[in-house]
């Protein structure tokens, strides 16, 4: 494991242990139900429920998550299941991971066991979470497991495996899911708000938001419109030129998969602000701005621009499946935080 790298992570810290949630989920849900939580996005880990990625099930995983979404339902919480949190088995990566052109159909056999073993209960369904984490910066950056650092012709041809692993994953369930199934997708790129609220700036927020300006994963329509639309944004294809990803005769089809809703997550403006300024310029934060304790900006009015600009170019119900604030927090003299 990458995090296993001495000094990758600091102090030597691993997830192994981490919240425990494997052994306290009882009293992780007694607290959502505390806090008056109607839903619930959980993660499955495709190696805690077939070691070897594909072939034989772990029994012991499947009834893991058969008790922990029974619970959330006795307790009137709905269970939103994401298929893909970045846990992939190891025996799989061996044999190349995402650069490997069966790993979509590897996904898809996972995705039918967990289809027909929780659909009875689980109506709300996530195919993958941020493929801009675990491919763009887990293959091209290497600051993400696997950890790896590729030439752009790889990180993109493992991209295009991804978004052939989510649309086999949505096809799966509109044909087996036994309760109606509602689905979308979590991904993360840059957000872009404008400096102001003149027509300018936020003509020039969403045409930032809207366009590939580098070699890299995080651009909105590098995932949304092969999925949402059923092609790449030319700007990409044009940028990446020779190394843009191989797209073959009937993948764009299975891509273009028909979705529920458009999730993504986010947690800053990408560091900066847009003006118009003749063309558009990016701006960036002056110093004294608030800043989280991962030095991120705070800029919650990112969450109604993104939904806006995203539902104006695609249409869909909007679902932010990831918001937070990371904060040095300690007890009060009251045992308060």
């Amino acid at each position: 494991m990458v995090c296993k790298r001495e000094g990758f992570v600091r102090g030597g810290d691993t997830g192994f242990i981490a919240c425990d949630h494997y052994n306290r989920y009882r009293e992780d849900v007694a607290l959502m139900k505390a806090l008056g939580l109607k839903a619930y996005r959980l993660s499955m880990m495709w190696p805690r429920l077939i070691p070897d990625g594909v072939g034989q099930a772990n029994e012991a995983g499947l009834e893991f998550y058969d008790r922990l979404i029974d619970c959330l339902l006795s307790s009137g919480i709905e269970p939103w299941v994401t298929l893909f949190h970045w846990d992939y088995p190891v025996s799989l990566y061996n044999r190349g991971g995402w650069l490997n052109d069966d790993s979509s159909d590897w996904f898809a056999d996972y995705t039918r066991l967990v289809v027909d073993r929780y659909s009875d209960r689980v109506s709300h369904w996530i195919t993958v979470n941020e493929p801009h984490c675990f491919i763009g910066q887990g293959h091209r950056l290497g600051i993400h497991a696997p950890g790896l650092r590729l030439p752009l012709k790889d990180v993109n041809h493992a991209w295009h495996n991804a978004l052939l692993a989510h649309g086999k994953y949505v096809k799966i369930i509109r044909e087996s899911a036994k309760t109606p199934p509602l689905i979308g997708a979590a991904p993360v790129f840059n957000s872009y708000i404008p400096a102001t609220r003149t027509d300018p700036d936020i003509k020039a927020a969403r045409q930032q938001l809207f366009s590939v300006t580098d070699k890299t994963t995080s651009h909105a329509t590098w995932w949304m419109d092969p999925v949402f639309r059923g092609y790449y944004p030319e700007d990409g294809l044009e940028l990446f030129g020779a190394d843009g990803p191989p797209v073959k005769s009937g993948d764009m089809e299975i891509i273009h998969q028909p979705l529920d809703f458009m999730g993504y997550n986010l947690y800053e403006s990408a560091k900066t602000r847009v003006g118009a300024g003749g063309d558009a310029e990016v701006l960036d934060y002056p110093t004294d701005y608030p800043r989280t304790d991962f030095n991120w900006p705070v800029t919650p009015e990112s969450l109604y621009w993104t939904s806006k600009f995203l539902y104006e170019r695609y249409g869909k119900p909007i679902v932010v499946t990831e918001n937070g604030l990371a904060c040095h927090d300690w007890p009060g003299l009251d045992g308060g935080v």
